[in-house]
């Protein structure tokens, strides 16, 4: 399968502001079954774009603007390939708890067992794992598949009831949230039964006959638990779904902390609006010759904006999508 993926995030500010410094984590990421054909980023007011990559293989963007300027916008595409995984099996054997534990200090799992910012064990956490009977039961497979699942059933798909930087308690205490909150109380369980899992951060390619809960074209949130044998496997519990050639990897973190698709801090007295457009679109065939993505290929880069030669009173603040 061939996807495009058009992600635009503009910032407009209610006065003139300067100094942006901006990280932005966008493209797909290139391993397993997916593999990035062609990724651009572009941003206005125009500046030089520079490029990282972090110890789990996110590739990071970052710039900044010492200009004034009243709006940012930064537009990302990619033309990604994704092939359907390898089947899983349906169990895996008893064992496999043996073989998670002795490879439970190993450096790569160890940091993915630790609690992060969004996933702290809480009292209310702790009793809806009483409630579902969550304890290894099971093999570690199952065990999952079936808490995958019992998230999905267990809470609504609500907008609105949740923000970006809410605990768990929030969605917990309503039974309702959004992607980025079942993932994290998955998260959160998983580790606290000794199993390696991390967030991972990306697009859902939604079709209708899938009844798909999340929003369409809009980033996503789910996870990859490991798992002796499969190594890290995709879960779904937003859409119930283990995950297959629908699911396009961006970013993989701890929790949404290390893992929100921009942000940064700006010099000014402003307040912020932000606008997201996310569009996912599956090919046929790659509209353009293939092309192979390599660290050293250009950004383009265009401008749409002239920045006014204003001063304003100088503060620092936050801002993230």
């Amino acid at each position: 399968m061939y996807y495009a993926i058009s992600h635009l995030t503009l910032y407009k500010y209610s006065h003139p502001i300067s100094d942006s410094v901006m990280e932005i984590r966008m493209q797909p990421r290139s391993d397993g079954n997916q593999r990035v054909i062609r990724f651009d980023v572009n941003v206005s007011p125009d500046t030089r774009i520079f490029s990282t990559r972090d110890y789990l293989g996110n590739t990071i963007h970052n710039f900044n603007i010492p200009a004034l300027h009243e709006s940012l916008a930064i537009k990302a595409e990619a033309v990604v390939e994704l092939k359907e995984p390898a089947p899983l099996p349906d169990a895996l054997p008893l064992s496999a708890w043996d073989a998670i534990d002795a490879r439970s200090h190993d450096r790569d799992l160890y940091d993915l067992l630790l609690a992060g910012q969004y996933t702290q064990s809480t009292p209310l956490l702790k009793q809806f794992e009483q409630e579902v009977q969550w304890q290894r039961s099971n093999d570690p497979l199952s065990l999952v598949k079936e808490l995958n699942t019992t998230i999905y059933n267990a809470f609504s798909y609500q907008s609105g009831v949740t923000r970006a930087d809410s605990p768990i308690d929030v969605a917990l205490q309503s039974r309702s949230g959004v992607c980025q909150d079942f993932t994290h109380i998955m998260l959160t369980m998983l580790r606290n039964l000794g199993i390696p899992a991390r967030y991972v951060s990306g697009y859902l390619f939604h079709r209708v006959e899938e009844n798909d809960r999340s929003d369409e074209d809009a980033s996503h949130a789910w996870l990859e638990a490991w798992l002796p044998e499969l190594g890290w496997v995709g879960f779904d519990p937003t859409n119930n779904l283990i995950v297959g050639d629908r699911h396009i990897r961006v970013n993989v973190s701890n929790d949404y902390a290390a893992a929100s698709p921009s942000r940064g801090i700006f010099t000014g007295d402003a307040s912020t609006e932000l606008e997201v457009r996310v569009k996912v679109s599956q090919l046929q065939e790659l509209p353009y010759e293939h092309v192979e993505l390599t660290p050293d290929m250009p950004m383009p880069r265009y401008s749409y904006y002239q920045a006014p030669q204003q001063t304003q009173q100088q503060q620092q603040q936050q801002q993230q999508q």
